[in-house]
């Protein structure tokens, strides 16, 4: 489900909840004087006050590893397009690093589900130890030392890509968040206002406010997930996509085994 639908139908729900409120006795309960509400309107605040806090600091630390995670993916890509331009320079592994390229890409799409869980394929690793066999068995020192620092990136990327994809909010923090955000929305409907129509708009935006935030805060813990923005495999496709219009245009010899 999209955020927009996410939020008309909890605009729809809360909107509901806060009709049955206002109506319960009259709605007596909550059009009070301010002056016999004593302290409430300070308690609501200092509430407003923690989830806040606690909203901005989990923010900040989520988009931060949404960032290092962006990174990581760029980093690899781009590393491993680089060591296949870079490899046309040393005829004698060419071919064989061209087509240990493809089947990583082939790998990383096929397996892209369980990427998103940070898990480390067997397989994977098994074609990391392929392609570092090709630079290793180049016949010059002039050809590994050109290509043996991509390498050397496409490991750090691809390494900090799974460190980063298994990162998630810790639950006591996320359970909190939740917890917080649940009071902010529920005690907001004890708040009265004697204008019926100001009471509804600013209710309803404290509503909307402090679930917009969760829905944040749990797509930037998502990545891989659909939502609002998730990082999707386009790049490794591209990158695939581009290899085998170069292997019917250029006739790559096969790879060793």
């Amino acid at each position: 489900m999209s955020v927009r639908n996410k939020l008309i139908l909890f605009v729809v729900s809360f909107s509901s909840i806060f009709w049955i409120f206002r109506t319960i006795d009259r709605g007596k309960v909550l059009f009070v004087d301010l002056s016999e509400l004593s302290g409430l309107p300070w308690l609501y605040s200092s509430i407003g006050l923690i989830f806040s806090i606690l909203a901005a600091f989990t923010i900040q630390k989520e988009w931060e590893h949404w960032n290092e995670l962006v990174e990581a993916i760029h980093g690899e890509v781009n590393a491993l397009e680089e060591l296949l331009l870079r490899c046309r320079y040393v005829p004698d592994c060419a071919g064989s690093i061209a087509a240990h390229t493809e089947h990583y890409l082939s790998h990383i799409l096929e397996y892209w589900p369980t990427i998103k869980e940070g898990i480390r394929s067997e397989e994977g690793d098994k074609i990391v130890a392929l392609l570092r066999s090709d630079i290793m068995e180049v016949s010059t020192e002039s050809g590994k030392t050109l290509l043996l620092p991509l390498f050397s990136d496409i490991i750090r990327s691809r390494n900090r890509r799974i460190f980063q994809s298994r990162s998630h909010i810790p639950k006591i923090l996320k359970n909190t968040l939740i917890f917080a955000d649940v009071i902010m929305i529920i005690l907001s409907l004890f708040i009265g206002v004697r204008n019926p129509l100001l009471d509804y708009i600013f209710t309803v935006s404290i509503g909307v406010l402090a679930y917009t935030i969760y829905l944040v805060i749990d797509d930037l813990d998502s990545p891989f997930r659909p939502g609002a923005w998730h990082l999707s495999q386009s790049e490794y496709a591209d990158l695939l996509e581009d290899i085998r219009k170069d292997h019917a245009a250029s006739c790559l010899p096969l790879p060793r085994h």
